[in-house]
This record gives structure tokens, C-alpha cells and sequence, in this order.
């Protein structure tokens, strides 16, 4: 991207912003019970008129319940963007970074010189250059994480949760992708391996 780094970060912030926006959109879309649903599987007690699940709790499930849906059922995030297909300019890379975006889990490589982090992609090959607030406060170098990222020009957004994994935990899933256990995209594509990460994510807060 021919942007200043200040240029980046403000329109970093632009498509912050509107990923926010979208994903409101896209929950208010999800049946209520759907919703429960998904908070449930995640241990989250929202059935309890006395518990008070916090924001940042709600997010996995929210994640859930909009990049993920049963076999034969569409996404609500695919939706959303089939109802906004004629939006305009960073609006419409943001929406179409989310619907196209992909699970898996990273290793931080190093510092991007204008700004963010590469990524490797360790379980699906690659690298890749995020920039993300979110990120940018959990990843040094050397960190492992699982998380869903939006390609938006250039670069890489999360779409707003993230859980820090331990270097045995991904040599426990590279071993079994390389021991033909099972395919690593079917893997990361699998609704339950993105649950799996998530209570991971949220025993880790517990703990």
C-alpha cells in the first residue's frame, strides 16, 4: 500500500470502525436462541437471570454465531453481505474481507516495518501482515495464537477475538495435521474447532 504510516493506522481505524458495525449488523440477524445456543457451548451463563456475562465474553460467542453455521446453512455474515453487495469503497473491502475471512492459528514472526506484525499461518502455510489494535496488544514475537482474520487491501484484520495458544498446544495440532489425522483445512473450517479455541480463550480468562 503506497500510505504514510499515519495514513495507515487512521485508515486501520476506518475499517475498524465499519468491521464493528457489520458484525452488530450481522448478530442482530442471529435468533436469540441462536445466540444462547452458542454462549452455552462456550460456558457462558446467560440462561441465569443473576449472571452477567461481560462484553468481552460475549464476543466469542458472537464470532460463533456469525462466520460459523451448520452444514446446508448459510453464514450470517454471508448474508449480510449479500444484502449490502453494492456498498461502496472501504465499506465494501471491509464487509467482503469479513465474508471471505479464515480461522486458524498463527505464530508471529516478526514486526512489520510500517506497522502490525507478519504472521505465519501455521497450520495452512503462508505468511501474512496484520494490523491490529487488538493484536497489537497480545503478540510479541514468538506468540501463538488462533484467531479469525479479514484480508482487507493489503493487509490483515482480526475479526475481534483472539486466543493465545502455547507452543505444545501447536505442536500437538501440527502433529496431527502432518500425521494425516485430518486435513488442515477441514480442520480450521470446522465450527468446532473455532469453539475449541474459543474455551480455551475463556478458561484461560477464568483461570
Amino acid at each position: 500500500m503506497n500510505l504514510s504510516t499515519g495514513e495507515l493506522r487512521e485508515f486501520f481505524a476506518r475499517c475498524a470502525k465499519a468491521r464493528q458495525r457489520f458484525q452488530e449488523l450481522a448478530v442482530q440477524a442471529v435468533p436469540r436462541t441462536k445466540l444462547m445456543e452458542h454462549a452455552e457451548r462456550l460456558g457462558i451463563a446467560v440462561a441465569d437471570e443473576m449472571a452477567q456475562p461481560s462484553e468481552e465474553e460475549l464476543a466469542f460467542a458472537f464470532d460463533l454465531a456469525i462466520y460459523t453455521a451448520p452444514p446446508g446453512r448459510s453464514r450470517a455474515i454471508d448474508r449480510l453481505a449479500k444484502q449490502h453487495a453494492r456498498l461502496p469503497g472501504e465499506a465494501a473491502l471491509v464487509l467482503n474481507g469479513l465474508s471471505r475471512s479464515w480461522f486458524s492459528v498463527f505464530a508471529v514472526q516478526r514486526l512489520h516495518p510500517e506497522a502490525g506484525f507478519i504472521l505465519e499461518d501455521a497450520l495452512l502455510g503462508g505468511e501474512v501482515w496484520v494490523v491490529d489494535e487488538l493484536l497489537a496488544e497480545q503478540a510479541e514475537p514468538g506468540t501463538v495464537l488462533a484467531t479469525r482474520l479479514a484480508r482487507i487491501s493489503g493487509f490483515a484484520i482480526t475479526c475481534g477475538v483472539v486466543s493465545v495458544l502455547d507452543e505444545a498446544m501447536l505442536a500437538r495440532l501440527r502433529q496431527v495435521v502432518s500425521g494425516g489425522e485430518v486435513d488442515a483445512l477441514d480442520l480450521v473450517e470446522a465450527p468446532r474447532f473455532a469453539q475449541n479455541m474459543w474455551l480455551h480463550a475463556l478458561g484461560s480468562r477464568v483461570g
